[in-house]
């Protein structure tokens, strides 16, 4: 995966995100990767099956955003569905972005 890839996907979680309120209406159930972001700063990057699905209970980024007492009209969320890949593509591009964002709330930082 290139590096001008990751880099987009990490930009766009700046700017195409979505209000927690509305979080389930256009979260789509295709297989992709998500970020939590609080106004500029990444929070949280994962992957999931089904996107809406894995935020259909709630997340532990939204309890540790509530626990650190962030402001939930700042909270945001992005998704980029992805086509099919190898779930080893999948846990390899995860992990340069997680890499080159080091979000707060990830723990897996190497």
């Amino acid at each position: 995966m290139p590096r001008w890839f990751l880099k987009r996907f990490l930009l766009s979680c700046l700017r195409n995100a979505i209000r927690l309120a509305a979080i389930l209406k256009p979260v789509p159930s295709n297989p992709g990767f998500y970020a939590f972001r609080y106004r500029d700063e990444i929070l949280y990057i994962g992957i999931g099956n089904n996107l809406r699905r894995r935020f259909r209970n709630g997340h532990k980024a939204l309890s540790w955003a509530f626990v650190d007492r962030l402001n939930p009209d700042d909270v945001r969320i992005s998704t980029f569905a992805m086509g099919r890949r190898s779930p080893q593509q999948v846990e390899y591009i995860e992990t340069l972005m997680i890499q080159m964002a080091r979000p707060r709330y990830n723990t897996r930082m190497n």
